[in-house]
C-alpha cells in the first residue's frame, strides 16, 4: 500500500524560502599552536620518567616483599622459628647493604648495626635477636617471638636504602 501523494503547497507558509542555517564545523581537539605540542611532549617525558623510576623502585624493593612474605610464613617450633627469623633478617640486610658491611656481624654488634640503620627493637626482641644463637629452646616465649617478628618486619619495611 503506497502513501498518498503530498500536495505542492505543504508545511508552514511563513518559512517558505528561508535558507537553513548550517552549524559550524566541529572544533578540532588537536592543539593549534606549537606551545601546546611542547607542553604535551614535556608532560609525556615527565610521565615516562616517573613511571620508569617507580618501576625501578619496585624492582629494588623486591627483597623487602620477599622477606616480609617469608617472615609471615615462618612457623614451627619456637627455636626453629627464631632461627628462621634471624636468617630472613640477615638475608634482607645482605640484599640491601654491601656484604663486607653485614656478613661478619653477629650478636649484639649485629643488633646495634640494625638499629643504626632502621627502627629500634623492643627490649625482649633485643634479647632474643642478640642471643638467638645461644638460646635454649625451652627458654623461648611465644609472645616475645611474635614481637620480634613484628620488629623485624618493621625494620625490613622502614630501613633506608644505602647511599649509592
Amino acid at each position: 500500500m503506497a502513501a498518498p501523494p503530498l500536495p505542492e503547497i505543504f508545511g508552514n507558509y511563513a518559512i517558505r524560502g528561508i535558507q537553513e542555517v548550517l552549524p559550524p564545523e566541529p572544533l578540532s581537539w588537536w592543539p593549534q599552536t606549537p606551545g601546546w605540542l611542547v607542553v604535551a611532549a614535556l608532560l609525556l617525558a615527565w610521565l615516562t620518567r616517573r613511571g620508569w623510576r617507580a618501576w625501578r623502585r619496585w624492582q629494588r624493593n623486591r627483597y623487602r616483599r620477599e622477606a616480609l612474605a617469608a617472615l609471615a610464613s615462618a612457623s614451627g617450633e619456637p627455636a626453629a622459628r627464631l632461627q628462621a627469623v634471624a636468617t630472613i633478617l640477615k638475608i634482607a640486610a645482605l640484599a640491601a647493604y654491601p656484604r663486607r658491611e653485614v656478613a661478619q656481624l653477629s650478636g649484639y654488634a649485629w643488633l646495634e648495626w640494625l638499629e643504626a640503620r632502621g627502627t629500634d627493637f623492643r627490649d625482649s626482641s633485643r634479647v632474643l635477636l642478640g642471643e638467638s644463637q645461644y638460646r635454649k629452646p625451652q627458654d623461648l616465649d611465644h609472645s616475645a617471638l611474635d614481637r620480634l617478628v613484628e620488629d623485624c618486619a618493621a625494620w625490613i619495611r622502614e630501613h633506608p636504602e644505602p647511599a649509592a
